[in-house]
């Protein structure tokens, strides 16, 4: 078994190459060769980059190759977009030029039950003691070196999220989510069929990425659970890991072997040793996605107490049902903090939490009350609330939110309720780091992903101190 840091060197050289040879490059963006050659030279990277492609002696105007051992420099990585059939000469070739790293997008292996050919491409990689990400994979993607190594025609922006994936759609239904949403990512790693490097290699990594604050992982099932299991666990001692394991169903299972020719494992020992290792789970990609977002971007709560802030007594209410549902508690304030709220609402609303400021409430409601619910200890966790009642329009709120985040740090998860006529509110609030939810239950489950991060550090520290 190599060692941390061992392995921490090989996935450098993966995500962190200081040159690349494309091999299978392209002008024409309509094939896969060609959109990965545009994005890449239309990057901000600034490494050294060579074209491959026998058939071709210039590509937009560069240089282009016949072989990788034509290239007269070292190459970090080369990324491989050739008919499976081609790719062992490729590798051959690379492994003989002193490459050490390899994405091989090429599909057509164990995907569709052509072992034989995958275990003659993972044969040559350890061979040339080359790293190989891949095949059937979409790329990567490094925002703090600019690099795009993707068939995707979504830029990714510089965030401090990264998302490991074995399927490909995941990473361009996640990049496609962000830019909507306007969140940031550090890196994207699709494993494909994994061949060689598995989650477990590229976590060594990102637990020591400065960039990585929170990972989030979409597995299909593992090559070596246990090892998995024993780096998530150091992982999650200083990182937050967020998981969507496919294939807990029979058919989802199936699925997943015909797709990336996993194996997905029982779904029950899954979620224990999740849990046991720090790891928190989702079931779809919006709560993987959101639950990201919340940890990029909010302090994690200290406690269980909420204060919910609402301009609809309602929603109050269906925030507090979700929320208590989930182990929070939702406390009665102090005489001496109703006081205040009082002064800042009319009288017809209701000073008890839930808080109903009613549809009235304006940017001084907000802020009055969000900053004196920062100033009670006993409060951990902050929930405004906004829909449309046509009294305030949704910037208002926000803009009232941000300004309290300005001077106090308290976890404050939102929850704007509407649709055409909340986007700038919305918009303030994510601009700003502040999440913002459609749904009282995504915000719940969310706040309670938070949470149990929360105690499961404590007991660690704990166990670690013992």
């Amino acid at each position: 078994m190599q060692s941390e840091r061992e392995v921490l060197e090989q996935m450098k050289r993966l995500i962190e190459p200081g040159s690349i040879a494309i091999v299978g490059a392209s002008d024409q963006i309509s094939k896969v060769g060609g959109t990965i050659t545009h994005n890449l030279i239309t990057s901000d990277y600034h490494g050294k980059v060579y074209l491959v492609n026998p058939k071709k002696d210039t590509i937009y105007g560069r240089r282009v190759y016949k072989s990788v051992l034509d290239i007269e420099d070292e190459v970090d990585l080369v990324e491989i977009v050739v008919p499976a059939p081609q790719v062992p000469q490729v590798l051959e070739e690379a492994g003989r030029k002193g490459v050490k790293g390899a994405v091989i997008i090429s599909s057509g292996f164990s995907e569709v039950g052509n072992f034989e050919l995958q275990e003659q491409v993972y044969n040559i990689g350890r061979k040339y003691g080359m790293r190989l990400i891949g095949p059937n994979c979409f790329g990567i993607v490094n925002t703090g070196i600019g690099l795009d190594l993707t068939f995707t025609f979504t830029r990714a922006t510089k965030g401090n999220i990264s998302f490991i994936s074995q399927s490909g759609a995941m990473c361009c239904g996640a990049l496609d989510w962000a830019a909507l949403n306007e969140v940031g990512f550090a890196k994207f790693i699709n494993l494909g069929n994994k061949v060689d490097v598995d989650e477990a290699d590229v976590l060594v990594y990102l637990k020591n990425d400065e960039q990585t604050k929170v990972i989030a992982m979409y597995i299909e099932g593992f090559k070596n659970g246990r090892h998995f299991y024993e780096v998530a666990r150091e992982v999650c001692k200083v990182k937050p890991v967020i998981a969507l394991k496919a294939g807990f169903s029979e058919a989802g299972s199936r699925a997943s072997r015909s797709h990336t020719g996993s194996l997905s494992g029982s779904d029950q020992v899954i979620s224990a040793a999740f849990k046991q290792a720090g790891i928190i789970r989702v079931y779809d990609i919006e709560a993987l996605l959101e639950s990201a977002v919340v940890f990029a971007e909010q302090p994690p709560p200290e406690g269980s107490n909420v204060a919910i802030v609402s301009n609809a007594g309602g929603l109050g209410v269906m925030t507090a049902d979700w929320l208590s549902s989930l182990g929070f508690n939702i406390p009665v304030l102090s005489s001496e903090v109703q006081s205040r709220i009082k002064s800042s609402i009319l009288d017809i609303g209701s000073p008890v939490n839930p808080i109903d400021m009613t549809g009235a409430a304006d940017y001084n409601s907000y802020y009055n009350v969000i900053r004196a619910l920062m100033e009670e200890p006993s409060i951990h966790l902050i929930v405004p609330i906004y829909v449309s009642q046509g009294l305030v329009t949704s910037d208002i709120p926000a803009r009232a939110v941000v300004d309290v985040l300005k001077e106090y740090e308290k976890t404050t998860l939102s929850f704007w309720v509407g649709g055409a006529s909340i986007m700038e509110g919305r918009m303030i609030l994510r601009r700003n780091r502040v999440p913002c939810f459609s749904s009282a239950e995504r915000l719940a489950k969310a706040a309670k992903a938070m949470y149990d991060y929360t105690v499961f550090r404590r007991r660690r520290e704990e166990d670690d101190c013992n």
